[in-house]
């Protein structure tokens, strides 16, 4: 039970680390915003996360249930944005291409691409309050 603990929570990390490192190396930037690692970083943090809030559970260990509540819903949302942003910033340089190769070309390739920054600061956002959560509530 130990090993799955530390195997889960390495896991964890590894979701934080792909959130909030892609948020900070890409905060700046008006175009080209990685989502795809914003998709799997948030992923893993509500798949690991619920499972360690399940072991947690199974162990009988006091447990917190308003703060994991509160990060459950936060570690979804970020999901959701990161999903979103992903699907948009798929279609839209599916569209892209094709007008490419039709010959025309696109004008506006950053203000289409500044469209997603709401999603891209929204996970990266909340990946960092659910860490400041996580860290601060005792």
């Amino acid at each position: 039970m130990d090993f799955l603990y530390s195997l889960l929570l390495a896991g964890h990390f590894i979701g934080l680390a792909l959130l909030v490192g892609t948020f900070f190396v890409q905060m700046r930037a008006k175009a080209g915003h990685n989502f795809t690692l914003l998709l799997i970083g948030g992923a893993l943090q509500l798949v690991t996360g619920v499972s360690l809030y399940g072991l947690a559970m199974a162990n009988d260990a006091d447990v917190n249930h308003m703060k994991l509540g509160i990060k459950g819903v936060i570690a979804l949302v970020v999901f959701v944005a990161a999903l979103v942003g992903f699907l948009r910033q798929r279609s839209m340089r599916a569209e892209k291409s094709r007008l490419a190769a039709g010959g025309a070309v696109a004008a506006a390739d950053v203000a289409l691409e500044r469209k997603l920054m709401p999603f891209f600061h929204a996970a990266g956002g909340l990946a960092l309050v659910n860490l400041l959560i996580a860290v601060f509530w005792r």
